[in-house]
């Protein structure tokens, strides 16, 4: 979470997804799945999707419960 936490805070501050995966250890496109995962569907200061930590972390979840599940088939 406190990486989360340091990517919204970059990320709000104007820092680009590259420069952020550097400091954090991550590949730009992990950052970039990030920003995707946590897109609250608004537009921060600088006209970029803003980033929800929070939301984030909750989709991941979700996504983690969701795994490797299959619907039921019907007949």
């Amino acid at each position: 979470m406190r990486d989360r936490r340091v990517l919204a805070e970059r990320w709000a501050a104007g820092d680009g997804a590259v420069n952020i995966a550097v400091e954090l250890g991550f590949s730009p496109a992990a950052i970039y799945q990030e920003l995707k995962r946590g897109d609250t569907g608004e537009l921060d200061q600088n006209k970029r999707p803003k980033y929800d930590p929070e939301k984030g972390q909750a989709v991941y979840q979700a996504n983690l419960r969701n795994r490797g599940r299959r619907p039921a088939v019907r007949k």
